[in-house]
C-alpha cells in the first residue's frame, strides 16, 4: 500500500492511494438486433407511456402499450389508433390516428431499454 504525499499534511485527508482508487462498474448496452425485446417510455403532457416492441429488419415496428399508457393516449388523441417506431428517426414513436390528418404526433423516446 502506498502512500500519497501531497504536502505532507495532507495526507490524513487524502488518505492512501488504495483508498482513492473507485471501482468503476460499465453496464455495456445490449446491442438491438432482429427478434430484440425493447421497452422504450416516452413523456406526454399528460404523463409517462411505456411500452415494447420487437425489433425487426423492416423497421416502423408496433409498440404495445401498457394499459396505463394506452388510457393517457386516448385521452389526448380521442382518434388514438396505436404507436410505431418512426420510420425516418428509431429516436422517435409515433401516433397512428383513426382520422387522416397532415402530420402525425410524435415523442422523442425518452429511454429504451433492450431486454434480450
Amino acid at each position: 500500500m502506498s502512500v500519497i504525499d501531497i504536502l505532507g499534511d495532507q495526507e490524513e485527508t487524502l488518505g492512501t492511494a488504495e483508498d482513492l482508487r473507485e471501482e468503476i462498474v460499465v453496464d455495456v448496452a445490449r446491442q438491438e438486433v432482429s427478434g430484440s425485446s425493447v421497452k422504450v417510455e416516452f413523456e406526454t403532457s399528460a404523463g409517462l407511456c411505456t411500452g415494447h416492441y420487437f425489433s425487426s429488419e423492416l423497421g416502423h415496428e408496433e409498440i404495445v402499450l401498457e394499459p396505463g399508457s394506452v388510457e393517457i393516449l386516448q385521452v389526448l388523441y380521442p382518434s388514438f389508433n396505436g404507436v410505431f417506431l418512426h420510420p425516418g428517426n428509431r429516436d422517435w414513436v409515433e401516433i397512428s390516428l383513426s382520422e387522416h390528418i397532415t402530420g402525425l404526433p410524435e415523442y422523442k423516446i425518452y429511454n429504451r431499454i433492450v431486454l434480450g
